[in-house]
């Protein structure tokens, strides 16, 4: 964080209001709110345009003006403190170089596997479903997990459920998935998931998945539809599966130390902030999911969407999954999200 020697006076004029019998009741003394004028930066991976920067972009103009410009929040895409790495972007977060961020918790994943209970199979059913689980019982088990790392859990935005998609057929039941050649993420809970439904999961850098999917060296993939979109898949692929099997969050954390700094009231206006920012960015992605759908269905992609019966036929078909985090990981942290 970076901090001038100079205090910036903020004036807040907050309206006081009360219910009484003969009517409403209020006062216009002004409340002088006093905070020290600094700087503090927020990390994401996403580039400028992205969901990432705009996310980001929205908390920094809320707490600049609910800090009458004491409080300035400069945003670093594209992990640009780290030279575009997103691992080492972490990491410096951990060790205290940047204030703020927006992480996936698939990346967090790799710090702690309980980070990787948001994305067992069909764990949820829909974003709201998703959203109601994050800010309550489950959100604050993992903001617990966060604090272990030295971080104030802000919110949890979504990070969205991964698409899937292939050139042989619709699939609506795990026997459709068997044997097809797909590109899925070295991410160990994602792995395990498509095996159990009969994928022949293979490793390719991001990079080549477009000229192997043209090529039929491979039958499909998985990734965030954002990322697909972008990297033109729908260009080369003849189907897409609408489903909830595999969501990630979006972790947006402080440094503890310096949230634990911060007066009451500025604390209060992070928190605000931070709530009303992260409904922004569960719109902000679930309206791009909708945009992205619509287009490749123009584009004459094949978008199927599961049925009840066929997303709890997947479920069961990856219930080791289950029983595997609760054994070996945490089986509080999975109750925290299925009781």
């Amino acid at each position: 964080m970076k901090r001038t020697l100079a205090t910036a006076l903020a004036l807040l004029f907050l309206l006081l209001t009360g219910c009484a019998d003969d009517g409403d009741v209020s006062t216009d003394d002004p409340i002088l709110l006093e905070f020290e004028s600094q700087t503090w930066q927020l990390t994401c991976s996403g580039g400028k345009n992205s969901i990432d920067a705009q996310t980001a972009q929205h908390f920094a103009q809320l707490v600049y003006r609910e800090t009458n410009g004491a409080v300035n929040v400069e945003v670093c895409t594209g992990d640009s403190l780290t030279g575009g790495d997103a691992d080492a972007g972490l990491q410096n977060l951990l060790d205290g170089g940047a204030d703020l961020a927006l992480y996936s918790s698939l990346l967090w994943g790799g710090t702690d596997e309980r980070f990787h209970v948001l994305t067992l199979p069909f764990l949820f059913s829909s974003e709201a479903n998703a959203a109601q689980a994050l800010d309550g019982a489950g959100g604050d088990a993992l903001s617990a997990v966060l604090a272990e790392f030295g971080q104030h859990g802000i919110g949890i935005g979504s990070g969205g459920f991964r698409c899937l998609t292939n050139n042989l057929r619709a699939i609506t039941s795990p026997e459709d998935l068997k044997g097809l050649r797909l590109r899925v993420d070295e991410q160990e809970v994602l792995r395990d998931a498509y095996t159990l439904w009969g994928v022949e999961c293979r490793s390719l850098n991001w990079p080549l998945v477009y000229t192997a999917l043209r090529t039929n060296t491979l039958d499909g993939q998985e990734m965030p539809l954002e990322d697909a979109n972008t990297s033109s898949i729908q260009a080369v692929q003849k189907y897409a599966t609408n489903w909830t099997a595999l969501y990630s969050g979006v972790f947006f954390t402080m440094n503890r130390e310096l949230y634990d700094s911060l007066s009451d009231t500025l604390r209060e206006i992070v928190d605000e902030c931070g709530r009303k920012t992260v409904e922004y960015q569960r719109r902000l992605a679930a309206e791009s999911s909708q945009r992205i759908l619509s287009s490749w269905q123009k584009a004459k992609v094949t978008v199927t969407t599961l049925t009840p019966e066929a997303a709890a036929e997947f479920r069961a078909a990856a219930q080791p999954c289950y029983d595997a985090f609760a054994r070996d990981v945490s089986s509080g942290l999975l109750a925290a999200f299925t009781k």
